[in-house]
């Protein structure tokens, strides 16, 4: 059965478009549309509704059924087929049947481990019953009469850290966001629900847009981007994969 990205692929070269002509058009990376035709964009993007985005859009500009062939992208391995190994009436001493490898290297390992951590903790209990007892067994300190010291006056707390200010925008001013990217990230961005950036935003490099009422952010990691509304830095915008984050007015 013919893979997405082989059908993706003849799709372009019978047109005749190169990667970087799709790259223009389609304002995705070279390197993840290559990975595309290869059926391995997941080693390059983590996230499979991102994954499934770009093959939808790149079918789509080829002409192709991007919402069918994106649905059929699972991004699943093959699973591991483990063997059974089923000992038959003739084996009566439990012996393995022929072709099939007992894993004694694993089992050895494993009971070693296990005998390690079980005499560890044997030993903590006892050093930590010996200790108890040299405790207990102490005598009392006799009580001595100590000088008076004259207390030093309590320190003066710490004046609070100023708070952030707040992000205020005049009445009928609109909206300047400002992104800046630590890392190589994957970003979807939409302004009054309209998309005006999707693609890669590489390390170091920073976009602007402008919106009436709000914007909505998705991307592959919120941490890698520094943002600034209307010229005030804003929190931090999350962890990891980040979808559908409003920044309203």
């Amino acid at each position: 059965m013919e893979s997405i990205g082989s059908r993706i692929k003849a799709a372009r070269e019978s047109k005749g478009i190169s990667i970087d002509e799709a790259q223009k058009e389609t304002r995705i990376s070279g390197r993840i549309l290559s990975a595309i035709e290869a059926d391995r964009a997941q080693e390059l993007i983590s996230g499979p509704v991102y994954i499934k985005s770009f093959i939808k859009k790149y079918a789509d500009y080829l002409g192709l059924d991007g919402a069918s062939l994106a649905e059929s992208f699972t991004g699943e391995k093959p699973a591991f087929k483990e063997q059974i190994s089923v000992l038959n009436k003739d084996d009566r001493w439990g012996r393995a049947p022929a072709g099939i490898k007992f894993p004694f290297k694993k089992i050895i390992y494993a009971a070693i481990a296990v005998l390690v951590i079980f005499f560890a903790v044997k030993l903590i209990g006892i050093a930590g019953s010996k200790t108890i007892a040299f405790f207990k067994s102490r005598p009392k300190a006799e009580n001595k009469v100590v000088a008076a010291v004259k207390p030093k006056p309590a320190a003066k707390p710490a004046p609070k850290a100023a708070a952030a200010p707040a992000l205020r925008i005049p009445k009928g001013e609109n909206l300047m966001l400002s992104l800046k990217a630590r890392a190589d990230v994957y970003l979807k961005l939409r302004a009054d629900g309209s998309v005006v950036y999707d693609g890669i935003l590489k390390k170091g490099s920073s976009e602007r847009w402008e919106a009436k009422e709000s914007f909505e952010v998705s991307a592959s990691k919120g941490e890698a981007l520094a943002a600034d509304m209307n010229g005030t830095p804003l929190a931090p915008l999350g962890k990891g994969v980040i979808k559908g984050l409003k920044l309203p007015k």
